[in-house]
C-alpha cells in the first residue's frame, strides 16, 4: 500500500512538470524548463561514476533493510562532498518501495524530505530523479530555471541501481551561472536579444527581478567588434543598437581575431623577456667591478637593459581591452625603450670614437655621468613628442583601431632610422680603433639588425598591413629589437669571461714541466730551454721595473712615466753640480759622478738602464 503510494507520487511528480515553455511568467514564479540540455562538464566520466556509486550504495542499504530517512540524509550529505570540480550543488536520493525521498542542497545547506515538502519548484528535482528509474544507463536531464529558494539555472544527472524491491535512484545537480539563449527564454528576457545569432554568442543570466532574466553577448571566435571581445551586458548592447560582429580577415583587429592559445603564448614570451632583463640587470649590478663590465660603463649597460625591458613591455600591453589605452601605452613604452636602449648604444660608440681620435698627452674620455645626462636629454625630448601623440590619440575617434593617424607612426619611424644612421656613421668613423672585446663591431651589428627591422616595419605599414595593431608582429619586433641589443652588448663580455676562465683552468692544470716542448716528450731540447729562459728573464725584468716605479715620487703620473726635458732627478742634479766644481781640479766628470748618464738611463725611468757595466754583468 505505502510502496504503491510512493511510486505513484514519484510518477505524478514526473508528469506534473510543464512539458514546454511557459507563455508568460505568472505571479507565482513558475519554473522555466528548457528544451536543450545544458553543456556537459569536462569531467563527465567522473560525474557518471559518482552518481552510479551513490545509487549502488543506497541500493545496498535497502537490500540490508536499514535504509531510512536518517541514513539516506547522511548519504546525501556525504555525496555532496564528493571531490568533483565543480562539486555537486545538490543531491537527491529515492527508494519508492520504502516511500523514501530526500534532497540535500549544499548552498545554503538544508535538507528537503519528499513527503514533507513537494512544492512546484521542487518538481524538477524529483523529475530528474525519476527519469532514470526505468533506464539502465545514466541520464542527463534538461536545464530549468528556479526563481524561489533554489534560485538560478539547474541541471542534473541521474542513475538507478538494483532490481525489484532493492532498486534505488540517485541524482547529482549542478548550479549553472548562465546558459546559452534559446527561444523558450524570450518571454523571461522581455523579448529577443539584440544580438546577431550568426556572429555572436548569447548567454542568459539570473536577473535582479524574480520574474525576469538578463543576457550578455560577445563575438564568436572568428569574429570581432570595435567594442572588444569580452562579454557585453544587455544594457550595453541596447546602447549599441544591435551587436553585429565582423568576420576576421585582411585589415581586421588582430588582437580580437588571434586565438586565445596564441595570445597566452605571446604574452608568456613577452613576460619572459621582461624577466630576463631583470635578471641581467641584477647580474650587472653584482659584477659592476669586473673588468669586462667596468670598461663598458655599467651604468650605461643598465640603461640599455631597462630600455630593452620597456620594448618587451610595449608588446605585452597589446592585450589591453581598451583600444586607446593599448595604443598610447604601447607607443610610450616602445619609444622610451628605443631611445634608452639604442640611444645608449650610439653614445657608447661616440665614447669609443672620442678615445680613438684623441692625440694629447692627457686623453679626454667622456664619463658615465656625462653620457647619462645626454641620455636623459634624449628621453625628455622623446617624452615631449609622445605627449603630443597622446593628446592627438585622445581627441581622435578611429573606429578601426583607436590610435592616431598613420602620419604619427611614419614620423616616429623616421626619427628612429635617423638615430640608427647616426650611430652607424659613428661606428664607421671608428672602424680603425683598437677596441677591447671587439665592442665596436658588436654594437654596429645591433644597429644594423634594428635598422633592417625598422625598414621592414615601415614597408609593411605603407602597404596597408597596419603592423601597429598586430600583437604577433609587435612581439616579433620586440624580441628582435631587444634580443639583438642584449646579445650584441653582452656577447663580447660573456666571451671575455669564458676565455678568462678557460685560460685559468688551463694554467691550473699545467705542471711545472709542461711549459717546455710538446706534451709527451721526456726531455726538452736546448732551443726550447733557451726560449723559455729568455721569456722568464723578460718577465722578471718587467716586474723589476714595475716594482721600482711603484709609488716613486720622482716619476710623473702622466702617461709614459717620463719627466719634461728641463727637469732632472735629484741624484743626477747633484752629480752635475759636483762635476762643475771638479773641472778645475782636472777630474773627469764621468769619474766623479758618472754624469754622462741621461735621465732615461736611470734605473727608475720607464725603460730602465740603457747599458750595463761589466761589474753589473758579473753580478
Amino acid at each position: 500500500m505505502w510502496a504503491r503510494w510512493a511510486a505513484l507520487a514519484l510518477a505524478c511528480c514526473a508528469c506534473a512538470a510543464p512539458a514546454g515553455p511557459l507563455s508568460a511568467p505568472s505571479s507565482l514564479c513558475d519554473t522555466l524548463q528548457l528544451k536543450k540540455p545544458p553543456p556537459t562538464p569536462t569531467n563527465i566520466r567522473e560525474y557518471e561514476a559518482a552518481v552510479v556509486q551513490i545509487a549502488r550504495a543506497l541500493s545496498e542499504l535497502v537490500d540490508q533493510g536499514v535504509a531510512d530517512e536518517g541514513r539516506a540524509s547522511a548519504l546525501a550529505r556525504a555525496a555532496a562532498k564528493t571531490p568533483l570540480h565543480p562539486p555537486p550543488a545538490a543531491v537527491a536520493l529515492g527508494a519508492p518501495q520504502l516511500h523514501l525521498g530526500v534532497l540535500y542542497v549544499s548552498e545554503p545547506g538544508h535538507l528537503i524530505v519528499f513527503q514533507q515538502n513537494n512544492s512546484a519548484t521542487l518538481q524538477q528535482f524529483w523529475r530528474t530523479l525519476a527519469s532514470a528509474w526505468n533506464a539502465s544507463v545514466v541520464m542527463w536531464s534538461n536545464a530549468w530555471f528556479s526563481c524561489e529558494r533554489e534560485r538560478g539555472w539547474w541541471g542534473g544527472i541521474a542513475a538507478a541501481r538494483g532490481a525489484g524491491s532493492t532498486r534505488a535512484a540517485a541524482a547529482l545537480f549542478r548550479h549553472l551561472p548562465s546558459l546559452p539563449c534559446e527561444e523558450s527564454m524570450y518571454e523571461w528576457l522581455g523579448g529577443a536579444p539584440s544580438c546577431d545569432l550568426m556572429t555572436t554568442e548569447c548567454e542568459a543570466l539570473p536577473g535582479s527581478d524574480d520574474h525576469r532574466l538578463e543576457y550578455q553577448c560577445k563575438c564568436r571566435s572568428d569574429h570581432w567588434h570595435s567594442e572588444g571581445g569580452d562579454w557585453l551586458s544587455s544594457s550595453k548592447v541596447n546602447e549599441i543598437g544591435k551587436l553585429v560582429c565582423t568576420p576576421c580577415g585582411f585589415g581586421s583587429n588582430a588582437t580580437a581575431c588571434l586565438p586565445d592559445s596564441y595570445k597566452a603564448a605571446l604574452l608568456a614570451a613577452n613576460l619572459a623577456g621582461i624577466l630576463l632583463c631583470l635578471i641581467i640587470g641584477l647580474i650587472i649590478i653584482k659584477k659592476r667591478k669586473c673588468k669586462a663590465v667596468a670598461m663598458g660603463m655599467w651604468t650605461v649597460l643598465e640603461v640599455i637593459v631597462v630600455g630593452a625591458m620597456f620594448m618587451y613591455g610595449s608588446a605585452a600591453v597589446q592585450y589591453i581591452p581598451a583600444v586607446q589605452w593599448r595604443c598610447v601605452t604601447g607607443a610610450w613604452l616602445r619609444e622610451l625603450g628605443f631611445v634608452a636602449c639604442y640611444g645608449s648604444i650610439v653614445l657608447r660608440l661616440w665614447v669609443l670614437l672620442a678615445e680613438f681620435r684623441t692625440r694629447k698627452a692627457h686623453r679626454w674620455t667622456p664619463r658615465d655621468a656625462e653620457v647619462l645626462r645626454i641620455v636623459a636629454a634624449m628621453l625628455i625630448g622623446a617624452g615631449c613628442y609622445l605627449a603630443a601623440f597622446t593628446a592627438m590619440s585622445a581627441c581622435e575617434d578611429d573606429v578601426g583601431g583607436g590610435c592616431a593617424r598613420t602620419a604619427w607612426h611614419h614620423v616616429t619611424a623616421g626619427a628612429e632610422l635617423l638615430l640608427l644612421i647616426a650611430g652607424l656613421r659613428i661606428a664607421h668613423a671608428a672602424r680603425n680603433a683598437n677596441v677591447p672585446f671587439q665592442e665596436r663591431g658588436w654594437l654596429a651589428s645591433a644597429l644594423w639588425i634594428e635598422g633592417a627591422c625598422g625598414v621592414a616595419w615601415r614597408i609593411a605599414a605603407i602597404s596597408g598591413a597596419a603592423p601597429e595593431r598586430s600583437p604577433l608582429v609587435a612581439a616579433a619586433r620586440a624580441h628582435l629589437s631587444s634580443g639583438a641589443a642584449l646579445a650584441c652588448v653582452l656577447a663580447p663580455r660573456l666571451w671575455h669571461g669564458y676565455r678568462a676562465r678557460s685560460l685559468a683552468q688551463e694554467v691550473s692544470r699545467r705542471g711545472p714541466a709542461e711549459g717546455f716542448g710538446v706534451e709527451g716528450e721526456e726531455e726538452p731540447t736546448s732551443e726550447e730551454v733557451r726560449a723559455e729562459l729568455k721569456r722568464l728573464y723578460v718577465q722578471l725584468e718587467i716586474l723589476r721595473n714595475k716594482t721600482l716605479r711603484r709609488d716613486n715620487p720622482h716619476i710623473s703620473k702622466r702617461r709614459g712615466g717620463r719627466k719634461p726635458p728641463h727637469r732632472r732627478f735629484s741624484l743626477q742634479a747633484l752629480q752635475a753640480r759636483r762635476g762643475a766644481k771638479n773641472k778645475g781640479a782636472g777630474i773627469e766628470v764621468s769619474e766623479a759622478g758618472d754624469a754622462s748618464r741621461t735621465p732615461e738611463d736611470s734605473v727608475c725611468s720607464a725603460e730602465g738602464p740603457s747599458h750595463f757595466t761589466d761589474a753589473d754583468t758579473q753580478a
